[in-house]
């Protein structure tokens, strides 16, 4: 299990839960201090999390810390590293992620990490409860939107799997950009 660190601790929450329905033997916990997150904690996400998940009865021994990662890529590109130094075995692995992530995290580990057969799950919730947990609408709005124009951009660049991105939902993030809602996205 590949825990995918952010500032959103219900991911942590969700991903105790699956360990403790035995999806996985380990859980590796990968990110460091990402651009939402460098000035929230004084840990690291990974770090973060594994408190959260040790709270909620995964055993220490279980859990395996990624520290470094900044982004998506690094957090599968650090992991496989990580795993191979440790000579953790994966042919199949179960991405954990926010609910709007999962088919980025899930193009960028197909991408970087061939060789493993992945899944990814998140918390089941409505967009709109979702939203409501946020601090600022608005801004999380724009994470969204820069994460939906990394599926596309992301993929030209080779750093994770082509995804065909509809035509009316790359015209509505044209739209939102237009709008103001560009805080996250990349150039």
């Amino acid at each position: 299990m590949l825990v995918l660190g952010s500032s959103d601790l219900g991911v942590a929450r969700y991903a105790s839960e699956c360990w403790l329905e035995n999806l996985a033997g380990y859980v590796v916990i990968s990110g460091g201090f990402g651009k939402l997150t460098k000035d929230m904690w004084a840990v690291s996400e990974a770090r973060k999390f594994s408190q959260i998940m040790m709270d909620n009865g995964v055993p220490e021994n279980k859990i395996i810390l990624e520290e470094k990662a900044t982004n998506t890529g690094d957090n599968i590109v650090n992991t496989k590293r990580l795993a191979t130094e440790l000579g953790l075995p994966a042919s199949s692995g179960i991405l954990i992620t926010k609910p709007y992530m999962k088919r980025r995290a899930f193009n960028t580990a197909s991408k970087q990490w061939k060789e493993v057969n992945w899944s990814v799950a998140a918390e089941a919730v409505s967009f709109d409860d979702y939203c409501r947990k946020q601090d600022d609408p608005k801004n999380f709005i724009s994470i969204m939107v820069g994460d939906l124009q990394r599926i596309k951009v992301y993929a030209e660049s080779g750093f994770q799997i082509r995804d065909e991105v509809p035509p009316k939902v790359w015209k509505s993030f044209e739209v939102l950009v237009r709008s103001g809602y560009d805080r996250y996205v990349v150039e």
